[in-house]
């Protein structure tokens, strides 16, 4: 009877098998995984990433579609080792609503540092040296500062071409970029009404409960 009690308690501790639907929309897409046994989130592998210069994000490709029951949400969230980058997640945790949404998984990220300050950074870091290492003469000042300005927009201009080559892209191709997590939800009916239950901290906000 103890051996009986004990594989039921055991059975108790496996959580139930949820089945998403997946779909391969690119050939190369890698099929999410748990890394171990009692992870939360799969992790998700980039195929492909371009730079959008106008958002300055970098988009990452999964190649991957989804359908979940609706009672079930997708959430996206960045790994742990983006700490090691200088990029976040643009809307921080994604949600895809993989119950009516069919399109490809993407996800993209932001550095900290824009591409816009780096290349002035490097832009005014070329032109300084340049006036540094150059003497200049009365007659020569226009061509001297002339010079200058071409060292600038050139150093500058590398920088935004060194970007759409994803030399500041936080993840490459065939990299682990995110963590997928799946939730069950409510389906919340909200009820307005003229008052709300008092509690002890009712309306105390940020920092109300102390440090």
């Amino acid at each position: 009877m103890s051996n009986l009690t004990e594989e039921l308690k055991k059975l108790e501790k496996i959580p139930p098998k949820v089945e998403v639907k997946i779909k391969r929309i690119d050939p190369r897409a890698v099929m999410p995984s748990y890394k171990h046994h009692g992870d939360v989130g799969m992790d998700l592998t980039a195929i492909d990433v371009e730079y959008d210069a106008e958002h300055d994000m970098y988009i990452y490709h999964t190649g991957l579609a989804f359908e979940t029951d609706f009672n079930f949400g997708q959430f996206l969230f960045p790994r742990s080792s983006n700490c090691r980058t200088d990029a976040y997640l643009c809307n921080h945790v994604g949600i895809a609503d993989s119950a009516i949404y069919r399109g490809e998984i993407k996800l993209c990220f932001k550095n900290r540092d824009s591409i816009n300050s780096i290349a002035e950074q490097e832009g005014l870091k070329e032109a300084m040296m340049y006036l540094n290492q150059s003497s200049v003469t009365q007659e020569y000042i226009g061509g001297w500062i002339n010079n200058a300005t071409q060292y600038y927009l050139k150093a500058k201009n590398k920088v935004f071409e060194d970007a759409k080559k994803l030399k500041y892209a936080p993840y490459q191709i065939g990299e682990r970029i995110a963590q997928m997590v799946f939730f069950n939800h409510p389906d919340v009916v909200l009820n307005e009404v003229e008052e709300l239950s008092e509690t002890d901290r009712g309306c105390g906000g940020f920092g109300s409960t102390g440090k």
